[in-house]
């Protein structure tokens, strides 16, 4: 999918920005990728011992999130939406937790992605990637039933956002967006790190709140874990993500930067979630000043997923 593009608009980072700059990162871009041959999982240093703190296992009776919806708009956006990657309790910088949503409609080289909250949907309408990246954003309030743990009802019209001068294409507008979403067996999991550093935009400093953890099993790259939570930096709340793989660990903060390590003695994987110690060099373009953050401690994962 499309959703590599960072959308300021939304004040957030998608879990898919990360995954895909993690894991894919588009031609051309400065953001390292991990290798889609899996490394053997390292051991830690005898310097580093962050503790992997236990989480409950989703409830058994509980099926994998599900989402049935139905968009209206263009040829190629009218009808169900498929594949749909959903992450309840997710964490905002602007409100309560949400639910994320990334879909595809019948046409597979569109992309919708969705910010439910209480009251609220924004939609981001997407196609393409890098330079022939395109964008409709809509917003609608017709949203029931909002439980950021356990799902939704939506049956809503949908109002354009766009902002003026954006790079639309062809896209056409979407007009309404029904259907439900069950969380069906996820939880959040939870987080145990210490943050530190000078970035563009201030002082890291502090932990990561209201985390939500989620182990990764892919068959393209091997197991990986991913962690979105609140930090501060320079005294105000922005939404991050915390990667770690075997081969390297890294944080994303919405606005500020994207840091990472490639030293595989710093991290610890396990079944359950994962764990680094170490500090984090930000990827910046030639010229650029590179700042370097520090990350210690582990995450444990609420929701476990293969693909």
């Amino acid at each position: 999918m499309s959703a590599v593009q960072l959308n300021p608009r939304l004040g957030l980072i998608s879990l898919t920005l990360v995954v895909l700059v993690a894991l894919a990162a588009c031609s051309g871009s400065n953001v390292a990728t991990p290798s889609p041959t899996p490394s053997p999982t390292p051991s830690l240093s005898p310097s580093v011992s962050p503790t992997l703190t236990g989480t409950p296992v989703p409830t058994a009776t509980l099926g994998p999130a599900t989402a049935a919806m139905v968009l209206t708009g263009p040829t190629g956006a009218t009808g169900a939406l498929n594949q749909a990657n959903i992450r309840c309790q997710e964490p905002s910088p602007t409100g309560g937790p949400q639910i994320e949503v990334l879909a595809r409609p019948v046409d597979p080289n569109l992309s919708v992605h969705l910010f439910i909250s209480s009251g609220s949907v924004a939609v981001s309408f997407d196609s393409g990637a890098g330079s022939t990246y395109v964008e409709r954003d809509f917003t609608g309030s017709g949203v029931t039933g909002f439980d950021p743990a356990r799902g939704v009802t939506l049956d809503t019209a949908l109002t354009e956002t766009t902002p003026a001068g954006s790079k639309t294409g062809t896209l056409g507008v979407l007009t309404h967006l029904s259907g439900t979403v069950d969380c069906g067996n996820q939880q959040p999991g939870s987080a145990t790190l210490a943050l530190s550093g000078t970035t563009s935009a201030g002082e890291l400093t502090g932990g990561a709140t209201s985390p939500n953890v989620e182990c990764v099993n892919s068959a393209a790259y091997g197991p990986y874990v991913t962690a979105q939570a609140l930090v501060s930096v320079g005294g105000k709340t922005y939404l991050a993500i915390v990667y770690f793989s075997a081969a390297r660990y890294s944080l994303s903060i919405s606005n500020v930067g994207f840091f990472v390590s490639t030293k595989t003695t710093e991290i610890t994987m396990s079944a359950t979630g994962a764990g680094a110690s170490g500090d984090l060099t930000q990827e910046v373009a030639a010229g650029k000043t590179a700042y370097t953050v520090h990350l210690s401690g582990s995450v444990a994962c609420g929701t476990f997923v293969s693909n």
